[in-house]
């Protein structure tokens, strides 16, 4: 059977009920890949790497907490010394892709090349409040500090970008 609505407003969410515990995993959001292929870069600005995950916040005030790893990256053997530098990006509503608020250059790694070809892995644990109910979208950029090739994700390996809300 169907259930007739008869209010003819809506309005935004601004709070979870009294019944829903602060502290609550309400969802989590996961861009896993078992198998990536090769992400890389020459460029000296940081670079959009094209890893991306959204999620729209339950409620204004909520914790998202931003989690990525990825198995293997790598400064290439220059010749001359290169690194890799990245930090996670973030988009707000209709507005622009900017860094996370507080972030740096070394937010997620420096990798450097000293002529051996450089590998490390990629971690990065932060953590955003949610100021509205927009959709929030998360992506790491990375760059070359000398103009070398970098590889944000060495083929074979495998990436996670996860969100997850947490009622506050």
């Amino acid at each position: 059977a169907l259930t007739k609505i008869n209010n003819n407003t809506l309005s935004a969410v601004t709070a979870l009920p009294a019944s829903i515990p602060t502290g609550r995993v309400l969802q989590v959001v996961r861009n896993y890949v078992p198998n990536t292929s090769l992400i890389e870069s020459t460029s000296t600005s940081f670079t959009a790497s094209g890893i991306q995950a959204s999620i729209t916040p339950s409620a204004s005030g909520n914790l998202i907490l931003v989690d990525y790893i990825c198995g293997l990256s790598q400064a290439v053997d220059s010749g001359t010394g290169d690194a890799i530098k990245a930090r996670m990006y973030q988009k707000i509503g209709t507005g622009s892709m900017a860094a996370m608020s507080g972030s740096n250059e070394f937010q997620i790694a420096y990798v450097y090349d000293l002529g051996n070809e450089a590998f490390s892995p990629m971690v990065f644990n932060g953590s955003y409040t949610s100021t509205n109910t927009d959709t929030l979208i998360f992506e790491p950029y990375f760059l070359s500090q000398s103009g070398g090739n970098v590889r944000f994700t060495y083929s074979k390996t495998s990436y996670s970008l996860t969100l997850t809300e947490i009622a506050q």
